[in-house]
C-alpha cells in the first residue's frame, strides 16, 4: 500500500509541475519580453529551496502546511517585485499575470506538486497512529 501511495505522490508532483512548465512556456510573450510563468516557477521553486531545510525536523503533518504556503507566496513575489520595480500598480500586474499570462493555472499547479513532492520525500512519523 505504501508503494501505491508513493507513485501516486510522484505522478502527482509530476502532472502538476508539468502542466505548470507547459503553461508557463505557452502563455509567456516573447516578442514583449513578459515570461511571468517563468518567474513564478523560479520564485516557488527559491522559496521552497529556501525554506525546506529549516522545516525538515519538524513532522509530516506540520511541515507540509508551511511549505505549500511558502510556495504560493514565492510563487506571487517575483510579480509583485517586477511590478515594484516597473512603477506599475501590483493589482492591476497580479490581473495581468492572472488573465493574460497563465498565472492562474501555474499558481494551482505549483502547490500541488510541492504537496505531493513533499509526501513523496517525506514519511509520516512511525510513532504516531492515524485516526479515521
Amino acid at each position: 500500500m505504501r508503494a501505491r501511495a508513493r507513485w501516486a505522490a510522484a505522478a502527482g508532483a509530476t502532472a502538476a509541475f508539468l502542466l505548470a512548465g507547459y503553461t508557463a512556456v505557452t502563455e509567456s510573450m516573447p516578442v514583449l519580453h513578459i515570461y511571468d510563468g517563468y518567474w513564478m516557477l523560479l520564485g516557488a521553486a527559491v522559496a521552497v529551496a529556501l525554506v525546506a531545510p529549516f522545516v525538515w525536523s519538524w513532522t509530516r503533518e506540520r511541515s507540509l502546511p508551511a511549505v505549500v504556503i511558502v510556495a504560493v507566496v514565492g510563487c506571487w513575489l517575483p510579480i509583485v517585485w517586477l511590478a515594484v520595480r516597473r512603477h506599475t500598480p501590483v493589482m492591476q500586474r497580479i490581473k495581468g499575470a492572472w488573465y493574460l499570462m497563465g498565472g492562474d493555472v501555474v499558481a494551482a499547479a505549483i502547490p500541488v506538486g510541492v504537496a505531493c513532492l513533499w509526501f513523496l520525500l517525506r514519511r509520516p512519523d512511525p510513532g504516531k497512529q492515524i485516526q479515521l
